[in-house]
């Protein structure tokens, strides 16, 4: 039996250019983990593998349903608490101490995957993720008008990218208006060269 693929079912969420461009995002459902720290921190993989497992464990609830469902790719969302005070859309990162960054780390879903079947799903884990488990959750995003551009290569070089977005939203008189997203369109581990990464870099913004 056929599954549906996500990246296949939302192409245009799934896609951008070495430009940017401005994108209408449509509402979107996640199975996420809501934390905060530092995204070098091994915990940080920890859940990226924690979400993966779960996201597996309710694909497996609807394998016999006619709507079985691939697993699709990693996405995150990050941003600062408001004592650091307003940054554009390039310092997310060096706003606050990375220690404090607030992150979202989340997995789409089909439309009719609810919050009942994630904690179905939770149930069927592993007890290791056990210490994990509070902030695993169903997650509405409601993202709207956006502006975004694909990063090739390291995290490190981010920065660049986003810079090249913020100058779009300057001439194009666009203000940042919500959380910074990205979407890992080629897995990641810790360790591993980060020379073949697609990304990517997504902003909230408004007139």
């Amino acid at each position: 039996m056929e599954k549906l693929n996500i990246q296949e079912h939302y192409p245009r969420y799934y896609k951008a250019t070495d430009h940017p461009e401005i994108i209408d995002v449509e509402n979107a459902n996640f199975i996420s983990i809501l934390a905060k720290g530092s995204f070098t921190e091994e915990i940080f993989y920890q859940r990226i593998a924690l979400l993966k497992h779960a996201t597996q464990a309710v694909i497996d609830l609807f394998q016999d349903s006619g709507k079985g469902f691939e697993l699709s790719v990693l996405e995150g969302l990050y941003w600062n608490d408001e004592k650091y005070g307003q940054h554009s859309i390039s310092h997310v990162f060096d706003t606050g101490p990375l220690s404090e960054l607030n992150y979202r780390l989340m997995i789409r879903l089909p439309e009719y995957v609810t919050p009942k079947h994630i904690d179905v799903a939770k149930d069927t884990l592993d007890p290791i993720y056990k210490d994990l488990f509070g902030g695993l959750e169903f997650f509405e995003y409601q993202e709207g008008k956006c502006i975004q551009m694909l990063h090739k290569g390291p995290f490190i070089y981010e920065f660049e990218t986003l810079g090249q977005l913020e100058k779009f939203a300057e001439e194009n008189s666009l203000s940042k208006r919500g959380i910074h997203h990205e979407i890992y369109l080629v897995d990641f581990t810790t360790g591993n060269s980060q020379e073949s990464l697609k990304t990517i870099l997504r902003e909230p913004v408004g007139q």
